[in-house]
């Protein structure tokens, strides 16, 4: 029998981790974070951290915001978190929020060959600067004929994947869907089922500005003057809430317009993860109202979970 590996994925404000924290008081089971955020320690009002108390959830708060992370780093240390669980007879429970480390752990990463290094600098500004004289469809046109089954799962203005996928082709000679073809993650050793919170989008935008309220009343503000101070990871400066905040704090805008805008840019991050879960494999949407609270998503999630089983 394969062990089972429960994860409760959703948009920022969906309520995920509530749901697993009540999870976690009807089933023997510990909870891990899948979000590249929440591991950075310091910043617990801009990663969503601050009423998370108990039990505890690994990977969370445990790295400073000086240091990178990535994908490949998140799949290593949730590996030893998944058998670590495992070995005290418990079920890994994990609340993923970025669909890029969830397929990194579940389905693998694609890396190039060693010897072949990061990236090509080169190749790579000249691709961008084609894609500047003759537009991202011509170079999607050219991606087409060389791999044309990757070309189909991407939009021709998706610039980033574009160039990354021909300059794959250039270095490698052999299509990118081809290295995808060879990637492996942990899916086939464990019993997977992802279920996706599930909102009106009403709802949703509705939890999204509450929190937004929240995040300020509860110190957003001063939080980032004082990270302003230090030098952050490329990954950690990315956190929603310090652009806007920092645009306030330099006099760039008005405070209304900083917490406006971080509402609306929190709104458009939120449709990007949800269109990101909703394009993964066996996903299992679970329809929740307005009103339904964690402990009663937990329970339908139990219910189909046992279901299924």
């Amino acid at each position: 029998m394969k062990p089972p590996l429960l994860v409760i994925a959703g948009s920022t404000a969906s309520g995920k981790t509530a749901v697993a924290i009540e999870l976690s008081k009807k089933i023997p089971c510990e909870i891990i974070s899948c979000d590249s955020m929440q591991v950075y320690k310091s910043m617990p009002i801009l990663t969503g951290q601050g009423n998370v108390k108990t039990p505890k959830i690994h990977l969370n708060s445990f790295l400073s915001p000086s240091e990178e992370y990535s994908a490949a780093q998140f799949r290593k240390d949730a590996e030893k978190k998944i058998q670590a669980i495992l070995k005290k007879k418990k079920t890994p429970v994990m609340t993923a929020g970025t669909g890029l480390y969830l397929r990194a752990l579940l389905d693998g990463l694609f890396e190039l060959p060693k010897d072949l290094g990061s990236g090509d600098d080169a190749l790579r500004q000249e691709l961008y600067q084609e894609a500047e004289r003759k537009g991202s469809i011509a170079l999607h046109a050219k991606l087409k004929e060389i791999d044309p089954v990757y070309a189909q799962k991407i939009h021709p203005n998706d610039l980033r994947r574009v160039v990354r996928a021909l300059e794959v082709f250039k270095r490698t000679g052999k299509p990118f869907s081809e290295h995808h073809a060879t990637r492996q993650g942990i899916r086939q050793n464990f019993k997977v089922r992802v279920f996706l919170i599930d909102r009106d989008r009403e709802d949703l935008y509705k939890r999204i500005d509450t929190r937004v309220d929240q995040m300020m009343d509860d110190g957003l503000l001063s939080e980032v003057k004082k990270l302003s101070k230090k030098k952050l990871s490329q990954t950690a400066s990315m956190a929603l809430g310090i652009r806007q905040m920092q645009a306030f704090l330099e006099k760039k805008s008005t405070l209304i317009d900083a917490v406006t805008l971080l509402k609306r840019d929190t709104r458009h991050y939120a449709k990007r993860q949800l269109s990101w879960f909703r394009h993964e494999k066996k996903v299992e949407p679970v329809p929740v109202k307005p009103k339904d609270s964690a402990a009663v998503i937990a329970q339908k999630i139990l219910k189909t979970w046992k279901r299924k089983a």
